[in-house]
């Protein structure tokens, strides 16, 4: 069970981290795609977003398996490094600022965020 409830912690970081990042924000800002070109200063701040959204995703998924935080932060941080990648290779003759944030910065940052979360103590049935 323990298994099973990590597995469904790191895919709800990531979908969580990645949602948060890909669509929630180009959305809020009014970018109709994040592979549209954009100023230095929007790329920042898409960066510190990225930050933000993968400690929120490493915090979540830590949160919901409270015995393995370090594991499902491994695995958050390799779902993110995997959709970005992913992305990367489906998007050609486009701008890669986004994926490149996600790799470089969401996917360490939820990484960080669930390796700062100590595990519970197991539960003995």
């Amino acid at each position: 069970m323990r298994t099973l409830r990590a597995t469904f912690a790191a895919l709800v970081g990531a979908v969580f981290a990645l949602g948060l990042y890909l669509a929630w924000f180009f959305k809020f800002t009014g970018q109709s795609s994040p592979w549209e070109g954009a100023s230095v200063g929007f790329i920042v701040l898409t960066g510190v977003i990225a930050a933000v959204c993968g400690l929120l995703g490493g915090l979540a998924g830590a949160l919901l398996a409270p015995e393995t935080p370090r594991g499902t932060a491994d695995a958050i941080a390799a779902l993110i490094a995997l959709g970005a990648a992913f992305a990367e290779t489906h998007t050609p003759g486009q701008h890669h600022y986004p994926q490149a944030l996600a790799l470089l910065v969401a996917a360490p940052a939820a990484y960080v965020a669930g390796r700062l979360r100590r595990p519970a103590p197991a539960v003995s049935r």
